[in-house]
């Protein structure tokens, strides 16, 4: 893989999220070298980790409207669907 290739936040399909700056920016995967290594400028770090700070600011202030049970309900349905590795027996 090209290590000057340059990381743009890809299009999103949806409104996204915003927050009082305006959209936040989504990022697609890193890039990694022949060996594994991510490649990342201090620039695009710093990019990626303003916007992660931005949505979780964002996603704190969102109401929590789930209707009453689906916690229990998601829980129960993944186990169903992995009984020979149950993570939430116990939970609901």
């Amino acid at each position: 893989m090209s290590t000057n290739a340059k990381a743009e936040p890809f299009e999103v399909f949806y409104d996204g999220l915003r927050d009082e700056q305006g959209l936040i920016p989504a990022f697609g995967p890193v890039r990694l070298d022949d060996e594994g290594h991510i490649i990342m400028s201090e620039e695009e770090s710093r990019a990626r980790a303003e916007a992660a700070v931005r949505v979780l600011k964002v996603i704190g202030k969102l109401p929590d409207d789930d209707p009453p049970g689906i916690e229990e309900e998601f829980m129960r349905s993944f186990d169903e669907h992995h009984p020979h590795r149950p993570q939430f027996k116990g939970y609901y």
